[in-house]
């Protein structure tokens, strides 16, 4: 092959002519290169983290949602307090419940708040309320005639309000507290104790009241409430003395020696009230004696638990 074969072949194997025009276009506007594919873990990875970030997102206004109002009960008008004593002997009947006002319902008894006082629930209860009863028997006009008709025990039965009609209270368990309204005014009451006289379980009553939601304080004080001796406002300490509290056990077999040391344990100076400020302006008492070991809940008489007198007996002392 001569030199003029040779070149010409070689311009032979030049770009066609339509190969100069895609070559040509390729120029004037070329493609966006292509990215690698995504290996397998990022594609599962990338989804999952945007999840995690939106619910980040919704769950961190629930950390600073402040807790809803509580609305603020409040009497009617003022009621001059009615001393009890606790610790006295129970008897069947009115005795066992002294100068106090009660009602029962479903096997529980409640005694009023105040001492029957009216309280202001006008923007409180709603407007639609369902009833859950009425007070049908007057317990005194059954002990006036001997008690043959066992009002005392019986459900609707009352010592006040009779023919008042009962709803549940908003806020509250029906188990602790119901409002009971007669007349256009509206009275609360709060559990007390079982009809039968059982006791109910300190754990049980503390829950049914939700201390651990509605307890902001608790003020340790001498028997008649006059003179402050510690108070208790930091949430954890609250929380822990409810706790405590809690573990002490049903005292069923206490004997009539025993309510005469109660006695003198009360007018020794070694009886405390325990008052649980509620974040609804209402208050809970409850009695302690440490040197007998027993405590004082509504109607019932428990016995304190090791660990609660190790962990607060010093309050109770030199005071």
């Amino acid at each position: 092959m001569n030199e003029k074969e040779l070149i010409a072949r070689i311009g032979r194997i030049g770009p066609t002519e339509t190969q100069k025009e895609r070559m040509l276009r390729s120029i004037l506007a070329p493609e966006a290169p292509k990215k690698a594919p995504l290996k397998a873990a990022y594609r599962l990875a990338i989804p999952a983290a945007c999840c995690a970030m939106l619910a980040l997102v919704l769950t961190i206004p629930l950390f600073f949602k402040q807790e809803a109002a509580i609305p603020q009960l409040v009497p009617a008008s003022a009621q001059p307090a009615v001393g009890v004593s606790v610790f006295g002997v129970p008897t069947r009947g009115l005795d066992r419940m002294g100068p106090q006002k009660y009602m029962n319902y479903n096997g529980h008894r409640y005694t009023f708040l105040q001492q029957g006082a009216a309280y202001d629930l006008s923007g409180f209860m709603p407007e639609s309320k369902e009833e859950l009863g009425s007070l049908q028997f007057d317990v005194l006009e059954d002990l006036g005639n001997g008690g043959k008709k066992g009002y005392a025990d019986k459900d609707y039965a009352a010592t006040f309000l009779v023919g008042g009609t009962l709803y549940s209270l908003p806020g509250y368990d029906t188990g602790f507290r119901l409002a009971v309204e007669l007349d256009g005014q509206y009275y609360i009451a709060q559990l007390a104790g079982r009809t039968d006289d059982r006791i109910i379980p300190a754990d049980e009553y503390i829950a049914l009241a939700d201390l651990k939601r509605l307890a902001e304080r608790v003020d340790i004080m001498d028997h008649s409430g006059s003179k402050l001796l510690h108070s208790l406002e930091e949430k954890r300490a609250v929380r822990e003395w409810i706790e405590a509290i809690s573990a002490s056990s049903s005292a069923d077999d206490l004997t009539s020696e025993d309510y005469e040391r109660l006695a003198g344990a009360q007018s020794e100076g070694q009886s405390y009230m325990i008052k649980y400020h509620l974040k609804d302006n209402t208050t809970i008492d409850m009695y302690v004696v440490p040197e007998l070991k027993l405590a004082s809940i509504g109607n019932g008489r428990y016995v304190l638990d090791d660990a609660f007198l190790k962990q607060y007996g010093q309050l109770f002392i030199n005071n």
